[in-house]
């Protein structure tokens, strides 16, 4: 009988962060105002949905948001039957997560990496919050992709060039080439899960593929000659696992 698990990756969500782009720059200069309720609803939106098609887990994909979110974060969770993985992001702290957020798995004292397995498949969690994977983590990559098993792995950051404004000026994962050698180099079949750029594509580079997700806060535009947003937009990844397969499904939003 063939297997079939169906779980969602919420990303971006960027509590209590408002957007602005400054006018006048030819590439879009990205920066935020506080304000406590932006987002919130996106959020509560997202997790009542994946109630009502009853996932039972979740990946949240990093960048929770502004600092003092985290704990109204973790509290609307825990109002609903859901299973959690933490991947963290460049708006995130392990030092603020890991107050609300206890795995045994996690690997290290100061990085939220770890890794477990089903029947089917590997899952390894990367820890891209200071805009790079360190060494340590890389190290221990290293040992983990030596498996028989398909890897699904979630990370912050893309791995693979997305061709967009946005992998040109500053929010490129540093050390990336390092961290797609250790991949390539395993010649295991690598799914990689990922956000960060607001916006979906697919890749395939030998043996890894990778997908970009929608963001739970705001999308920017691909294919753009300047940082473009579309601020009405929201949503999630449901991820279904038939077999040996993967099957990606956006679930999108509009602002009312």
């Amino acid at each position: 009988m063939t297997s079939t698990k169906t779980i969602a990756y919420v990303t971006d969500i960027h509590l209590g962060q408002q957007l602005q782009i400054e006018d006048g720059i030819g590439n879009g200069k990205m920066g935020y105002l506080s304000n406590p309720d932006e987002h919130k609803e996106n959020f509560i939106v997202i997790l009542n949905d994946m109630q009502k098609r009853g996932v039972q887990e979740f990946v949240f994909g990093g960048d929770i948001g502004a600092k003092d979110a985290n704990w109204w974060f973790f509290d609307a969770i825990k109002k609903y039957q859901l299973k959690l993985l933490m991947v963290l992001g460049n708006h995130d702290t392990f030092a603020e997560v890991g107050k609300h957020y206890n795995n045994s798995l996690i690997d290290g004292k100061d990085e939220m990496n770890y890794s477990y397995e089903d029947n089917q498949r590997k899952y390894i969690i990367l820890d891209s919050s200071s805009n790079s994977v360190s060494n340590g983590q890389l190290d221990w990559l290293g040992r983990q992709v030596n498996t028989s098993k398909k890897i699904l792995l979630f990370i912050h950051h893309p791995v693979l060039k997305i061709n967009t404004l946005i992998d040109e000026i500053g929010a490129v994962l540093n050390g990336r080439e390092e961290l797609k050698k250790i991949l390539i180099d395993s010649a295991k079949d690598i799914t990689i899960i990922c956000g960060h750029y607001h916006m979906t594509d697919e890749a395939i580079e030998k043996n890894i593929r990778q997908i970009s997700t929608v963001a739970g806060s705001y999308q920017i535009l691909k294919e753009s000659s300047k940082v473009t947003t579309d601020q009405n937009s929201f949503g999630y990844l449901l991820i279904q696992m038939v077999g040996d397969s993967i099957k990606p499904e956006t679930v999108l939003f509009k602002q009312a």
